[in-house]
């Protein structure tokens, strides 16, 4: 995907790893549950780290090849992980054996159209191990909806090099153009990529019902990765789910 491969010199400068993920990530791993985990969607493999760096087998897959490679050099001294191209109508093949733990972050989910990410989600529950879960993020797209939201925050990153601008133009409720700008001071003539993708917002009650036909029970919606309370005001749906 071009967009992607714009982003991937800059990706791990705009979306690091947050502490409330860390945290998160170390609780999975000390309950002891968790010897292997596949990353939907990984990006340049920084989510998957810790967990290889705990000893975890990661398997990482991504559409993009861009930021397969740099996934690649990430998890390279890491004997136990790897990392393959593929996008999620693709994990089914990829992710075998069977994962603990299933991570679709960083609002991954939302790029292919709603009946894409229904079946991802039930080849999900059929990757996933007995006593597994799936831990998953979007985007609040309820409150972006009704809320008409148009221009998500600024985004910056070493000390403003870097900017990151994002536009959604609504194609019905269904559908939404996300329109980016993305700025790189580099010394002389700033370099700027402009970008302009369909996303296919999944609302909270879909969702819920997407993983309850997929075959996932004990669903938890959080509005963050610290676990506070999901409300229609909060930007994030963070999901955890159990295989049924």
């Amino acid at each position: 995907m071009v967009f992607y491969t714009d982003l991937s010199d800059v990706y791990d400068a705009l979306f690091p790893v947050s502490d409330a993920q860390r945290s998160l990530f170390d609780q999975l791993l000390a309950s002891g549950r968790v010897r292997r985990v596949a990353d939907a969607g990984c990006g340049s493999g920084a989510q998957l780290l810790p967990f290889a760096v705990a000893g975890a087998e990661c398997l990482g897959f991504d559409p993009d090849p861009a930021l397969v490679a740099r996934a690649e050099a990430k998890l390279a001294p890491f004997p136990g992980a790897r990392v393959e191209t593929g996008g999620f109508a693709d994990v089914a093949r990829i992710v075998s054996p069977p994962a603990d733990l299933i991570l679709c972050l960083g609002n991954s989910l939302v790029h292919v159209p709603q009946e894409e990410a229904s079946r991802f989600l039930r080849d999900a529950a059929g990757a996933i191990a007995g006593g597994g879960e799936i831990l998953l993020q979007i985007l609040n797209y309820e409150r972006l909806l009704f809320g008409k939201v148009t221009t998500l925050p600024l985004m910056q990153a070493e000390e403003g090099a870097i900017e990151f601008r994002r536009g959604y133009v609504w194609e019905g409720d269904r559908q939404v153009r996300f329109q980016t700008v993305l700025r790189i001071s580099e010394g002389g003539q700033p370099r700027i990529v402009r970008n302009d993708i369909p996303l296919y917002p999944i609302y909270p009650d879909e969702l819920w019902d997407m993983l309850d036909r997929a075959g996932f029970s004990g669903i938890r919606f959080f509005g963050d990765f610290a676990g506070s309370d999901f409300s229609p005001e909060s930007d994030a749906l963070v999901c955890r789910a159990g295989k049924r």
